[in-house]
């Protein structure tokens, strides 16, 4: 999300706030992470694979990096780096947002995710002798279907630092960075928990509860203070029918973040299933509108309206988005399809134009480009995750 969405998505946390209050949970920390409101399989904790193995170098590793460690300036290093991963084939890599790699088995599996990429060129920079970091960027919400869960994408890149030059982006997919997205850099501490995280994301698609759980809680030893573990741990509890553990999880994690936006859609289904009619109408309104104000929402119910052949509501819901936000040239490019299906094709023709003219070029030093996934369904939001393209994941249950 941009600035501006963010902006009013605290503003209309802040009008709930009032007129809701802070409700806490009885349940502690320590026995949401304990399993004990599980059955006895969670209590049991998973080998998981070590921090220091998930971002270590194995021997050829270090070789590959030693001729480009003796190289002088910044600049010229990240250039020899990106062109010796071109040559050993790491660009012609297998996408998957749903595989989290270590930094080892990305190097020499070749695939993976943005999050698995980032590591990778990120481990291999320091080695060089770079001051490379963590970033996270705000991009547009995608959604992908996976039975009943919804995956939500988020995104992650590299920033190598200078003293003496300017920042240097490195970013693996370039279909999801443009230099007008908020960005903020995170420590490798937050980067080691959403690789944990999305582990714990990709095992619950699998359905093994009792790994998702092992994971998750580790990406909460690691950094507690990231809310998306916590939201993930209570789609866990909630999907073995612990609604009272969920509903303390979602309610930990919007005290770290009060405006994470999977926590309160949880918690209104959480509510209403307790019967509590109440408060889950009070979370659902904070839902709704944040939709109502997002126009990549409304995006993307004109891509599902499209799909399903409902071309005028495909454009109602695109004039929407335009409203919000006129100058993406996505909205404009399926507008034009949507004419262009209806016969339409003097307006078909002003949309495409105005999404040539709303595209952002882009001066970043990149590698080549890792095809993006397309991004799925949104009719039943119910489970959201960082893993391909970055960060944390979270979790939806379904909801209208």
């Amino acid at each position: 999300m941009r600035g501006l969405l963010l902006a009013v998505s605290v503003l209309v946390l802040l009008e709930a706030c009032a007129a809701s209050g802070i409700r806490r949970s009885q349940i502690s920390d320590e026995e949401l992470l304990s399993g004990k409101g599980l059955d006895s399989t969670f209590s049991v904790s998973a080998p998981v694979i070590s921090i220091d193995d998930a971002f270590a170098l194995d021997d050829e590793m270090h070789s590959f990096v030693r001729q480009i460690s003796e190289v002088g300036d910044a600049s010229t290093r990240v250039i020899r780096l990106l062109a010796a991963m071109k040559q050993r084939g790491l660009f012609s890599l297998e996408y998957n947002e749903a595989v989290t790699q270590s930094v080892s088995g990305t190097f020499h599996e070749r695939r993976g995710n943005c999050l698995s990429f980032t590591m990778l060129f990120i481990a291999l920079a320091r080695e060089a002798g770079l001051h490379a970091r963590y970033q996270l960027v705000d991009v547009p919400p995608q959604w992908n279907l996976d039975a009943d869960l919804v995956v939500i994408a988020n995104h992650v890149n590299a920033v190598i630092e200078s003293k003496s030059e300017h920042e240097l982006v490195i970013d693996f997919n370039k279909a999801n960075f443009r230099e007008d997205y908020a960005t903020r850099k995170i420590d490798d501490a937050y980067a080691a928990a959403l690789f944990y995280t999305n582990l714990g994301a990709e095992a619950m698609l699998k359905r093994d509860y009792p790994k998702s759980f092992t994971l998750l809680r580790e990406a909460i030893r690691v950094r507690p203070d990231v809310a998306s573990p916590w939201v993930n741990i209570g789609v866990l509890y909630g999907r073995r029918g612990r609604l009272d553990y969920a509903e303390a999880a979602y309610l930990r994690a919007l005290e770290i973040a009060p405006q994470e936006r999977s926590a309160l859609a949880n918690l209104a289904s959480v509510y209403e299933a307790l019967g509590d009619t109440e408060r889950a109408a009070q979370y659902r309104d904070r839902v709704r509108h944040y939709q109502d104000i997002n126009p990549y929402y409304h995006y993307a119910r004109a891509q599902k309206a499209y799909r399903e052949d409902r071309y005028e509501d495909s454009l109602a819901e695109l004039k929407r988005a335009i409203r919000l936000r006129n100058d993406e040239s996505a909205f404009y490019t399926l507008q034009g399809q949507t004419f262009t299906v209806l016969g339409r094709e003097g307006e078909a023709a002003k949309s495409f134009a105005r999404a040539t003219e709303n595209q952002h070029t882009e001066s970043i030093i990149r590698s080549e480009p890792v095809p993006s996934y397309s991004p799925g369904h949104l009719s039943h939001p119910s489970f959201t995750t960082t893993g391909t393209a970055v960060s944390a994941p979270y979790y939806l249950p379904p909801h209208e």
